[in-house]
């Protein structure tokens, strides 16, 4: 069977995963990597498409709604308004507050996807939660309305680029902490090997398995974050799956064949 009918199998079927034991260990390494690049994929269309979105709209936003402005010394300044200035346009709100009127918490669950320039920070709001708080002080911006349209226009230029940098990296952090929560399901399993009837599994048979066994939930997961649907204790959940799956592939292995005893 190869490896993409084992990726199908491994969603649905514990007494496939079971028969999956004797593979080769180098097999179930490559297994990880392939489950992680498929299930990066989601989670990578939707986030170049939030940035693309955001940067799109910001440079939008900045060129045509936000007044004239200067960052000098780590504080923003305009001399066209006197008062916060806010435009919401699909959905992505700009607050344009020189004046010192607002601050972090005054934003805090008012708006669910906004950027704020306020008179000494930048603040991003993604779902309602402040996610960023950018001091220009803290970073050197001195730079004029104009400037900071050309910056912006110069990074949508890079943004294949960026995105594709920050796939990577992320594909790299999460398929290390796969191969990390294999381990220790693999460990579980080894533990309890005996209690379910299978004393005669190794280490790597139940590394091999536990590869195959955290499909369904990482697929699972995958979506709901590419969907941001939110999930409370989604940690928790995970591992109780990961784990009955185990076990459900436990049940599925061939009991070792136990001696009649002799007669007298």
């Amino acid at each position: 069977m190869n490896i993409f009918k084992q990726f199908i199998a491994s969603l649905y079927s514990p007494k496939m995963i079971a028969a999956f034991r004797h593979q080769k260990i180098g097999r179930g390494i490559g297994y990880v990597f392939l489950l992680m690049f498929i299930t990066l994929i989601p989670i990578a269309i939707s986030l170049g498409t939030t940035i693309h979105s955001f940067v799109t709209q910001l440079e939008t936003q900045l060129e045509e709604n936000v007044p004239d402005f200067a960052i000098e010394n780590g504080v923003l300044s305009s001399t066209e308004v006197d008062e916060p200035v806010i435009n919401e346009e699909d959905g992505q709100t700009i607050v344009f507050d020189p004046t010192g009127s607002l601050t972090e918490n005054d934003l805090r669950g008012e708006y669910t996807d906004a950027i704020a320039l306020l008179e000494r920070e930048a603040i991003l709001i993604t779902n309602g939660v402040a996610q960023e708080s950018i001091g220009y002080q803290d970073f050197g911006l001195d730079l004029t309305k104009q400037e900071a349209v050309d910056l912006i226009s110069s990074i949508s230029g890079l943004l294949p680029l960026i995105i594709g940098i920050i796939v990577a990296l992320l594909y790299l952090f999460f398929t290390a902490g796969k191969f990390i929560g294999v381990t220790v399901l693999a460990l579980l399993g080894l533990m309890f090997r005996k209690s379910a009837g299978v004393p005669n599994l190794t280490f790597k048979h139940c590394w091999v398995i536990a590869a195959f066994t955290v499909t369904m939930p990482t697929v699972l997961f995958s979506i709901i974050d590419a969907l941001h649907i939110p999930v409370p204790f989604q940690f928790g959940i995970y591992w109780v799956i990961a784990i009955v799956m185990l076990f459900q592939v436990f049940r599925n292995i061939p009991r070792p064949r136990t001696e009649e005893p002799k007669e007298l």
